[in-house]
């Protein structure tokens, strides 16, 4: 047997010192990152009992609210950039795509503070100001697309087309029975305010959708720091959506508590620039991540919020009009479809195995698929 050179014990030795190295930066940015999300709390709650008491007088919360927005977007915007200089491949044009939705929200909230403080207006119906939110929509919906967490391997590409389209019908549906329908009926969508109207709510739709995507991929050593941004812009879509049928029924003040949902919206997308490490540029393969609880159940909870809404709306003696109810019967059927893809793939050929049914159907809903790559016999 041969003994272990000098070199060979150097090696080792300096393969020790590198772990030692890594989980001290790792401790580091662990600490800063926790720092950040306790600033990040702290003006977050200084920003909404200011602005929802209105402490100092009306014109004083509204300099708070239209003065500290703008600013938590630019710190937003630049950490989005400070992020894509230190990634590369996918991870770097993700950020890179952030980073101008952000520049776009950025210039949106400085002209709306122009409006509201310098000129002393109340913001026109459409606006400047709706460029910039509009426009950036569909640049955050590309950065999340090229994000590697919404792509899916080929063994998932079935159940992943069919998941998808249960979260879009029942998010859709969601939209048209709360905000979209109603302002449909109220609104006239031949008219430019009329597009700007339908087209927040639709566009939010369109992100939630991918924000559920991305959650349905993610496994479970996935960054905090991802579900900082999935959440920020969720909050962003919701506000966004309230905002839109507020003014619609006449309801929306400023300032207002409502503004600090786009503020900690801000911050968010921030918070989760500055925890991002270039480490994840490293895309997991299906054959060695496992799938996370939040992203199995993530395609179920659109679901579930559809049938409560349905159900409020029958005890308070709401009726679904026409388009609600075409949705409905196509979120049912889409989801027996994907019941049905699931049972064929259980059934179907190449099952043979020594696997019990309890084992294939774990592997099913976890893998997306019998032919997967174990997860069960691991889990």
């Amino acid at each position: 047997m041969h003994q272990p050179t000098p070199a060979y014990w150097a090696i080792v030795k300096e393969s020790g010192v590198c772990a030692d190295r890594y989980e001290m930066e790792h401790a580091d940015t662990r600490r800063r990152f926790l720092g950040a999300v306790g600033l990040v709390g702290l003006a977050t709650a200084t920003f909404a009992v200011w602005v929802g008491l209105r402490i100092g007088g009306v014109r004083v919360a509204l300099w708070v609210d239209d003065g500290s927005t703008p600013i938590a977007a630019l710190i937003a915007c630049v950490l989005c950039w400070r992020a894509r200089a230190c990634h590369s491949g996918q991870m770097r044009l993700f950020w890179a795509l952030l980073g101008c939705a952000m520049a776009l929200w950025t210039s949106a909230e400085i002209i709306w503070g122009y409006y509201a403080l310098i000129a002393d207006v109340a913001v026109p119906v459409v606006s400047w100001a709706d460029v910039g939110y509009l426009g950036a929509i569909p640049v955050a919906v590309a950065a999340l697309v090229v994000h590697p967490e919404t792509h899916g391997s080929g063994t998932r590409k079935a159940r992943s087309v069919f998941d998808g389209l249960v979260v879009a019908a029942a998010l859709l549906f969601l939209s048209w029975t709360l905000v979209l329908g109603p302002l449909w009926r109220s609104s006239n969508p031949g008219t430019w305010a009329g597009i700007v109207a339908l087209a927040y709510p639709f566009g939010d739709v369109v992100i939630v959708f991918f924000i559920v995507l991305a959650i349905r991929r993610m496994t479970s050593g996935d960054r905090l720091s991802l579900w900082c941004l999935l959440a920020a812009l969720l909050v962003m879509a919701l506000s966004d959506s309230t905002y839109t049928y507020l003014t619609a029924s006449s309801s929306y003040t400023s300032p207002g508590l409502i503004d600090a949902g786009w503020f900690v919206a801000y911050l968010g997308i921030g918070l989760a620039a500055f925890g991002s490490r270039p480490t994840s540029d490293a895309v997991r393969s299906d054959k060695h991540s496992r799938p996370s609880l939040a992203s199995l159940m993530a395609p179920l909870v659109p679901v579930l919020l559809a049938l409560i809404v349905v159900a409020v709306a029958h005890s308070l003696g709401h009726h679904l009009d026409h388009t609600a109810w075409l949705m409905a019967f196509a979120l049912v059927a889409l989801v027996l479809a994907r019941q049905a893809l699931i049972g064929f793939e259980l059934l179907g050929p190449g099952n043979d195995t020594q696997d019990g049914p309890r084992d294939r159907i774990m592997q099913a809903a976890l893998t997306g698929g019998p032919d997967g790559t174990g997860q069960a016999r691991r889990l």
